[in-house]
């Protein structure tokens, strides 16, 4: 007699897919990252995206040779860094503003014969630097970034976040499910704080002033003088 299979067995067969299926989909080409380098009045983030990634956010093989060329990289330079400001939200000091001053794409792979340029297939594999830079006056007490890029990256991309504060290091994982982060720097609470600095009264001065009443007085007694001695000039006294 064949003993039939008991009920947990066959839900656990069931429920494989639900665990394999998502792994299975998982490639790191859906990672992206982030390095925010807080300093008291300036921050600069620096994406560093795969090819893959870029030809979702905008077109960048306009002659469709399956292939980007470095030349191609810089016309779509100013394409990317208005779908970026569009879709990634900055907050400084609770205030919403632009990502920065954009430095040219550094990308991240060797020339090979003297050319930069990439085949289609080594898109998820070829990353570019894309760094803003921000100026923050009087400082920068936190920023909050919000990411709306997942329609185009798909439910899987996360962007793997490092915030870098002095010698603290801070990671920060973003998602679809998790698309915004609040980060203090606490350079605010150290200004409030912070003991004021109390500056040396100057030296007074030890030089003597005489009272207001006494150059007068000096005055007429010169004049006294002056007068007796014009007086004895022209009268002098006889002698007896």
């Amino acid at each position: 007699m064949i003993a039939k299979p008991r009920l947990s067995f066959w839900a656990f067969v069931i429920l494989i897919p639900a665990f394999v299926i998502p792994f299975a989909h998982a490639h790191p080409s859906d990672i992206s990252y982030l390095r925010v380098k807080v300093e008291r009045q300036r921050v600069e983030l620096r994406f560093t995206f795969n090819l893959l990634s870029l030809t979702r956010f905008v077109a960048i093989d306009l002659n469709q040779d399956r292939k980007i060329e470095r030349t191609e990289l810089d016309a779509a330079a100013a394409a990317l860094t208005d779908y970026f400001n569009q879709h990634i939200e900055l907050n400084i000091n609770e205030q919403k503003t632009a990502l920065g001053q954009a430095r040219p794409f550094e990308c991240v792979w060797p020339e090979t014969d003297g050319s930069s340029s990439v085949a289609e297939t080594d898109y998820p594999v070829r990353y570019v630097d894309i760094t803003f830079m921000h100026e923050v006056k009087p400082v920068l007490a936190d920023l909050w970034l919000n990411f709306d890029i997942w329609q185009q990256t798909g439910p899987l991309g996360t962007i793997e976040a490092t915030y870098e504060q002095d010698d603290l290091r801070t990671q920060v994982p973003f998602s679809q499910g998790e698309p915004d982060y609040l980060y203090d720097t606490g350079y605010a609470v150290e200004d409030v704080f912070q003991e004021p600095v109390v500056k040396d009264a100057p030296p007074k001065d030890k030089t003597f002033i005489p009272p207001t009443w006494v150059l007068p007085i000096v005055e007429l007694f010169l004049l006294i003088v002056f007068v007796e001695g014009v007086f004895r000039f022209v009268f002098p006294r006889k002698k007896p």
